[in-house]
């Protein structure tokens, strides 16, 4: 189920709650319980609730795999550098406030390299699912918010500082022409072409 407009405000301010919405679609299609192991496994399961959840997550995690969590599909390896727990990252606020600063990062790197805009966000999305500026569009993922009329994707104004509740207006971008991308940044790692997510390949 999608979090409420007033949960994403709360637990994300510095993303526009469409954004946060878009993603959350994307990636989990509102399952507050998702876990998607990266690897070869034959048989997932569909926790019922948080505790069964961060026990099948913990058990994947223990024989190697990388497992994203949650709403926002948030990667088990940045879970440290983002000073989250695997039960804490399935609490719907955090995983909204882990997310949006996954995205926020991954935005205030691509203004250097692309300006402030439409192309910056594509290639944030793009950073969030795979680490890097670029291969979200080449797998496909960018373009999963962009199919039929494309969904209205917000950002604020973002930057690597700490979230900030009340923050500036957002710009709108239009991206029925374009393609997205995703995954986790841990707090300390700068901004850069190339980060590691912990993505099986």
């Amino acid at each position: 189920m999608m979090p409420s407009l007033d949960m994403m405000q709360t637990c994300a301010p510095n993303v526009a709650p469409q954004t946060i919405a878009a993603i959350i679609q994307v990636e989990s299609g509102g399952n507050t319980f998702a876990l998607g192991v990266n690897g070869p496994i034959r048989n997932r399961s569909r926790p019922r609730n948080a505790a069964e959840a961060a026990l099948l997550a913990r058990h994947y995690i223990a024989q190697g795999y990388s497992v994203d969590l949650g709403l926002m599909q948030i990667n088990s390896t940045n879970l440290r550098g983002l000073g989250y727990t695997v039960e804490q990252i399935l609490d719907p606020c955090n995983n909204l406030r882990a997310g949006s600063r996954i995205l926020s990062r991954g935005y205030a790197g691509a203004t250097k390299r692309y300006g402030q805009g439409q192309d910056a966000l594509r290639a944030a999305l793009s950073a969030y699912n795979t680490g890097n500026y670029e291969r979200g569009f080449k797998n496909g993922y960018v373009a999963k918010y962009y199919r039929g009329k494309g969904v209205q994707v917000m950002v604020h104004s973002v930057s690597p500082q700490p979230l900030r509740l009340n923050a500036p207006k957002a710009a709108t971008f239009d991206f029925s022409d374009t393609t997205v991308y995703k995954r986790a940044l841990p707090a300390s790692a700068p901004a850069q072409e190339e980060l590691s997510y912990g993505k099986a390949p």
